[in-house]
């Protein structure tokens, strides 16, 4: 049934060569795959993003006038071909190409960001609105191959467990989560059929020719370990200190939901050497290199880099429901989501990770969340500057928890998680002076690896696990330690990052 993508069956009959079964080429680094089949077609729609992709690393096929291209949508149940409008195609870059379609009017196919880079290339394709609604994705479904193929040239992954886990995967919604994997190939079968030809001769000797009819066949084997995955459940699925008097909620509360819109890391701060010969501090802005975190972090909220209509990084807190003093307060879910841009008005549905759910308490006077004591400055002896901020009534406390924390850059698997912040507002329209802290032990920090950046390959970073830039930690550079005890009496770094939020619309649950 599956299509051979960019192949060419030549048959040379002479020399009795078989045909080449064209093979696409495999994107592995598939990051979301997320599909809407809402009532009402205009709502319907399709976001697909392939980054750092290892399988883009070489000179695209050019897919501009006159060349023809097609983007599949493949399930188990269903198979959706869109044959592309050249005109619609235009240069991007000096190593890409951009579809733009506002009208959709190639089988809903809106975008196409489609680019190589010799770190990795991307492809992010969107469909959206009625031409995508007169034959939408649906689920449950059992796997997802999505494919491009330009100029006779073709490109695929495929999403499945375990390889890709699912989200979401009922009838309105499909979330996905990667990496993606190879899609599966079809096999060729030959049937060779010999014809005899009479050739009228004065002896009447019949003469045979042998002519092969080659017939290529297509076939698909689901593979036999694959089984639907039933629609996640959304309940707390983080485990707690001993002590702790976190709770988990069984049923979901109404949402309020606040995203960041700014967060910072004031403790510990990240040291790294500069060309072996001095060792700097590249926390904060400007940084050196071009090296910032809190810079890439900011970067990451606050811009649309692939274009996507959508922030690059978006994380907020859920509160079900939102309680503000003198009421006691209720649970929090922290979660990635995705949020439409612009900013202060963005449309926040759920993003690929499970959220965590913490408990939350309020507070009309005090202090709801501070440092704790001997966990913050160089060494542990003084502070870093800026300083940490405290979060002071009206405000939320957290009990401590165990979630892992997507700081964007990487995830942070932290113990003893305290959030806190002040309300602004009643009812609150924004989060200021906001608070988290939690442990990271060292035997963790060493396993999170720093992601393949040019700038960070320059101080010769680019891979390395995070210990290096942490000061006390293998490899790092710095002369004082910034080691902290944790739950247990490990070593490893309490985490202190401020923050502020803002209300926003939320779609989900």
């Amino acid at each position: 049934m599956r299509r051979v993508l960019g192949a060419v069956l030549g048959v040379a009959v002479a020399m009795w060569c078989l045909p080449a079964i064209g093979v696409d080429t495999t994107l592995r680094f598939g990051r979301i795959a997320k599909l809407k089949d809402k009532d009402g077609t205009a709502s319907d729609q399709v976001i697909v993003k392939f980054v750092k992709e290892s399988g883009l690393i070489t000179t695209l096929p050019n897919p501009m006038c006159p060349s023809a291209s097609t983007i599949r949508l493949k399930t188990d149940l269903q198979d959706l071909l869109i044959d592309l409008d050249c005109s619609f195609w235009s240069t991007s870059g000096a190593t890409g190409y951009s579809y733009k379609d506002k009208t959709g009017s190639a089988g809903g196919v809106t975008l196409i960001k489609f680019s190589s880079k010799p770190t990795g290339g991307k492809l992010l394709i969107k469909l959206k609105g009625d031409g995508y609604g007169v034959d939408p994705i649906d689920g449950p479904i059992a796997s997802l191959e999505v494919q491009i193929v330009a100029d006779g040239v073709g490109y695929c992954g495929r999403f499945a467990p375990p390889n890709s886990p699912f989200i979401k995967n009922d009838a309105g919604q499909i979330l996905i989560k990667g990496p993606s994997a190879a899609c599966l190939q079809p096999t060729a079968t030959v049937t060779i059929t010999p014809t005899i030809t009479e050739t009228p001769t004065p002896s009447l000797t019949p003469t045979a020719s042998n002519t092969p009819t080659i017939t290529p066949t297509a076939s698909e084997t689901a593979t036999a370990t694959e089984t639907r995955t039933p629609t996640v459940t959304r309940t707390a699925t983080f485990t707690v200190p001993p002590g702790s008097t976190a709770t988990v909620t069984p049923t979901l509360a109404p949402a309020t939901a606040f995203r960041l819109d700014s967060l910072a890391l004031r403790d510990p701060h990240v040291i790294v050497p500069l060309f072996t010969t001095s060792c700097v501090d590249v926390t904060d802005p400007p940084g050196v290199a071009g090296i910032s975190a809190n810079g890439e972090i900011a970067t990451l909220i606050g811009q649309d880099a692939d274009m996507d209509g959508l922030f690059d990084l978006s994380l907020l807190a859920l509160f079900r429901p939102l309680q503000q003093p003198p009421l006691p307060g209720a649970d929090i879910q922290v979660t990635l989501a995705d949020c439409t841009t612009p900013l202060g008005s963005e449309m926040c549905s759920p993003g690929v990770n499970t959220p965590s759910t913490i408990t939350y308490s309020n507070q009309s006077s005090g202090v709801c969340g501070e440092p704790l004591p001997g966990t913050s400055g160089p060494g542990n002896t003084g502070s870093y500057t800026p300083g940490i901020t405290n979060s002071s009534a009206p405000c939320f406390g957290t009990t401590p928890a165990t979630i892992t924390f997507p700081l964007g850059l990487f995830d942070l698997p932290l113990q003893d998680v305290r959030a806190s912040g002040t309300y602004v507002g009643d009812p609150a329209n924004q989060l200021i002076d906001g608070l988290l802290v939690g442990f990271l032990s060292e035997a963790d920090a060493s396993n999170i690896f720093l992601p393949n950046d040019p700038n960070l390959a320059l101080v010769g970073l680019a891979g390395q696990p995070i210990t290096v830039a942490l000061p006390g930690g293998a490899g790092n550079c710095s002369t004082h330690d910034d080691r902290d005890l944790g739950p247990g009496g490990v070593l490893g770094w309490y985490f202190h990052l401020n923050f502020t939020a803002h209300l926003v619309t939320w779609t989900g649950p």
